[in-house]
């Protein structure tokens, strides 16, 4: 381990998890202090994220919004947070 605390991944270890240069690795400290490295493929957990999602709104009989309703909502909710910061500035 370098004085930053890189450390070296062998070659046979990053082909075997297919890293290239630059991928990140997460390190998982697991029972009997022994550490397990993976992978960081965050767009594995996303893409199963979504899944989950939409398994959980069509469980739920739940609709998605739009992009714009979403917009829409996101918008209100900061003007409605902005005129409670203002009037919250006009109290005595």
């Amino acid at each position: 381990m370098t004085s930053k605390g890189q450390v070296t991944v062998p070659a046979d270890i990053r082909r075997k998890l297919g890293l290239k240069p630059g991928e990140s690795v997460r390190f998982k400290l697991v029972r009997n202090n022994r550490v397990v490295l993976e992978k960081n493929d965050w767009k594995q957990r996303l893409d199963e994220l979504h899944k989950k999602t939409a398994e959980h709104l069509k469980k739920h009989n739940i609709k998605s919004l739009s992009d714009e309703e979403l917009d829409s909502a996101i918008n209100h909710a900061a003007e409605q947070a902005a005129i409670a910061r203002y009037q919250r500035g006009l109290e005595p």
